[in-house]
This record gives C-alpha cells, structure tokens and sequence, in this order.
C-alpha cells in the first residue's frame, strides 16, 4: 500500500499553482502552498515534509535552501526547484537541489518527476524505518578484554542501521557492543558489532550497526522492506475522491 507523501509548495504564479495541485491532487499528495517564503520557514518548523518544490522566480527560494528547522524534525527528503529561466535552475543545481523544471511544463513532465521524486523518498524512508519488535537476543559489551553478558537483553525495535536494545543493566553509551538474535519467521540469524550512541537508566541503548555479515545483512534488508509501508511505484488513486476541504492553503 502506498504510504501518504508530504509536500510543501511555495509559488505565486496561478498557473503554475493549478497545475501542481491538479498533479498532488491525482497521486493523493497532501500538500501545503506558501505565497512567500517566511510563510515556508514557519511551516518547516512547524512540519515535517517529504517533499520541498520552490519556485525560484521568488526571490526569497534560493534562502530556504539553507534553511534548518528549529527542532529536529529535518529538512525535506527530496527539493524540486522551479523557474523560467534556465541559467537560475543551473545555479539551483549546485545547491541542495534534487531535480528541476523550467517552466512552463507539462502535466506529464511533472508526474514524472514526482515519481522519480518519490522512489528517492522511498529508498531513505525504507533505511531509516524502525520496526518495532519484541525480540530475545544474546547481547555483551567489552570491559577491556573482559566480555560482559547483559542480561535479560530484548530488542525493542531495528532498522536497517540500528536498534534498540532493553536490557536489566544499564550500559554505558560508546561502548562496544554485541547482539546476536534470530529474525522472526525463520529468516535467519543476525550477529551484531556495534556501538552504543545513547543509553538511559533504564537499560534501554541504542545500537548503531558497526558490522554485519554481508549475507546477514541482506536477509535483515529483505525482511525489514517487507514490513515498511512504503512502494517503490507512486500510484495515481485508482477512483475519484472528492475533496472536501482542498489542500493545506498557508498565504
């Protein structure tokens, strides 16, 4: 099932606007369109967006590019730069720009590049995924040359470059780690080199990934795409759906 996607707009030209939307509209985007670009910082900050188009015709565009939020949520996966003229979109390309169309464009010229849009979103979504688990494990941390089993170890939930573990224990944050456990359904097992990046006082750490068999790694890949919500294809919705509200309007 095609997971929603998230686009913030800002452009000012009508026609341009109504093309887009029309497109968002077709593919089930739920977007929000700026007027200008302090309007975009105040939504970056208040919303997390997988998607960023900017019309560089607006001449406050090319600051959004340096744009960080406030808190952590991060910036937008993907960055879609507008404009007329051809020499402004090279120059966009030389920032933190992903693809770019000159306008004007076609219908056709836009979905396509929200679809390549959208298989890059969906290759980063898939390896920051975390699925939540309740997994027994075997795990120890290095005390020197001394190996100390952590008892009670259960993983909490795993993603492509790390995971969770609760353990009984506390465990100190950087140290060495290793977590050795079985993939549910009989997928095989995965034997852990790690790092510990955080802990607390309730025997909860979180573990980045510092080695695994490559042959572990790709059966763990494998197994963790095919529980993360998101296609590869992005799909127009197969029957009409009246829009009850239209899109998120920010002026």
């Amino acid at each position: 099932m095609q997971a929603p996607l998230t686009a913030l707009l800002l452009c000012g030209d009508s026609q341009t606007v109504g093309l887009i939307d029309r497109t968002f509209d077709e593919y089930s985007i739920s977007a929000y369109y700026c007027m200008n670009s302090s309007s975009a910082q105040t939504s970056l900050n208040q919303k997390k967006f997988d998607l960023l188009v900017l019309d560089f015709d607006d001449p406050g565009a090319a600051a959004l590019i340096d744009f960080r939020p406030l808190d952590a949520r991060g910036f937008p996966s993907v960055v879609i730069a507008l404009a007329r003229d051809a020499e402004v979109l090279k120059g966009a390309l030389s920032r933190r720009v992903h693809f770019v169309l000159q306008k004007p464009f076609t219908q056709e010229l836009i979905q396509r590049t929200l679809k390549a849009a959208y298989g890059q979103i969906v290759n980063e979504k898939r390896t920051a995924f975390r699925h939540s688990v309740r997994i027994i494990a075997d795990a120890s941390i290095l005390d020197g040359d001394t190996k100390i089993i952590l008892p009670d170890a259960t993983i909490q939930d795993v993603s492509q470059t790390g995971l969770c573990l609760q353990t009984a224990t506390s465990v100190a944050r950087d140290a060495n780690i290793f977590v050795d456990f079985e993939l549910p359904d009989g997928q095989g097992e995965v034997h852990v080199i790690g790092k510990v990046m955080w802990c607390d006082g309730r025997g909860h750490a979180g573990v980045q990934y510092r080695f695994i068999a490559p042959l572990e790694m790709k059966n763990l890949r494998t197994w963790l795409v095919s529980r993360c919500p998101w296609d590869i294809e992005l799909s127009p919705r197969s029957q009409p759906v009246f829009r009850l509200s239209g899109s998120n309007r920010v002026q």
